[in-house]
């Protein structure tokens, strides 16, 4: 399969045309090059819309900044660049970047045209900090006074090879994001089925499933993870996950403790409340933090996590902000939220 080649616009005044053809010479092996008077241009068709056709088709574009026009500045006379090429040459820089978009200005222009008296070619300010390639202006072979120039084109079209726009990025980034989240809803809602059909597993499947995606932060790894349901009205019963030494604990078991007891339960106040909460349980050499969700009035999930250092309120909040999406989601397969 062959690779496509990059495509390159050369830009220039009618005067300037036997530069063209030099550089097309010099770059077509390469590229795909495109002369502003090689079918560029269509009669009957307004030259903004095809100069914004090449735009869009081009991945580099090159111009001769020929002297074809005299201008008085400051009562001195200078040799310019017609307007119309610079006009167009910022037209292909504000879309591609100035490293795709190429410029050559004449190494040496004549003392007198017309019987004027010239002082010099004169450039745009804008560009004055740039460094502009140059052609042979005085060289009687168009193909050697282009030939340096070229080599560094060249170079820079084998770098960068073809132009990716980044709004075209964008677009099909926010495609593949819009079809990848179609299928993230078709999987969600057939989880959400299969979960009413068959609860035999489901709390494993949950407790297995949340200690593969969880996100902890990077200097705490993960203990384990607990799954507590509601029973009746008594009280909350270990159904899955890491099993500690008690696998219930009554409604009531926090009635008799200060707000700020070490010896609360906080599962249950988690439950009890509708609040996530953390609470560090361990101080010692490495430091536990016990996390606690609580899931549409059935359910409480745990997650322990220690790590070597305490855990700032920025990272706490780091800790809960990388599960939002996560936990809304089991919120969702048991029975929140809209169908």
């Amino acid at each position: 399969m062959n690779k496509q080649k990059p495509k390159v616009f050369i830009g220039s005044s009618r005067e300037a045309m036997n530069y063209v053809n030099a550089v097309q010479k010099s770059l077509q092996y390469y590229a795909e090059v495109n002369p502003w008077y090689a079918g560029v241009f269509t009669p009957g068709n307004y030259t903004m819309d095809d100069l914004e056709r090449q735009l869009e088709i081009n991945d580099f574009a090159v111009f001769i900044c020929s002297p074809d026009d005299i201008i008085d500045i400051r009562g001195k006379t200078y040799l310019i660049t017609r307007d119309n090429t610079l006009f167009e040459m910022g037209l292909f820089w504000g879309k591609l970047k100035r490293h795709r978009v190429f410029y050559l200005i004449p190494n040496t222009v004549p003392k007198k045209r017309n019987d004027i008296d010239i002082q010099e070619y004169h450039l745009l300010s804008d560009l004055l900090g740039m460094n502009a390639l140059t052609y042979q202006a005085d060289s009687s072979n168009d193909d050697a006074a282009v030939s340096v120039a070229c080599q560094h084109i060249l170079h820079k079209i084998k770098e960068l090879q073809c132009f990716q726009d980044p709004e075209v990025l964008l677009q099909e980034a926010r495609l593949r994001q819009k079809e990848r989240d179609e299928v993230s809803l078709f999987t969600l809602k057939l989880a959400k089925e299969l979960i009413q059909y068959d609860k035999s597993q489901m709390y494993e499947y949950v407790s297995d499933a949340l200690r593969s995606v969880y996100a902890i932060h990077p200097s705490f790894k993960m203990d384990g993870v607990g799954v507590w349901k509601r029973e009746g009205w008594d009280g909350l019963r270990h159904v899955a996950g890491k099993a500690g030494a008690v696998t219930f604990y009554p409604f009531h078991i926090n009635d008799e403790k200060q707000d700020d007891a070490e010896d609360r339960i906080l599962v249950v106040d988690s439950f009890l409340k509708g609040e996530e909460l953390v609470l560090l349980t361990k101080n010692h050499l490495f430091k536990t933090y016990l996390i606690c969700y609580p899931i549409e009035n059935e359910l409480v999930l745990t997650i322990t996590i220690s790590g070597s250092s305490l855990l700032t309120e920025a990272e706490t909040k780091y800790q809960m902000v990388a599960n939002e999406e996560l936990i809304k989601t089991i919120h969702y397969l048991f029975g929140g939220g809209s169908e």
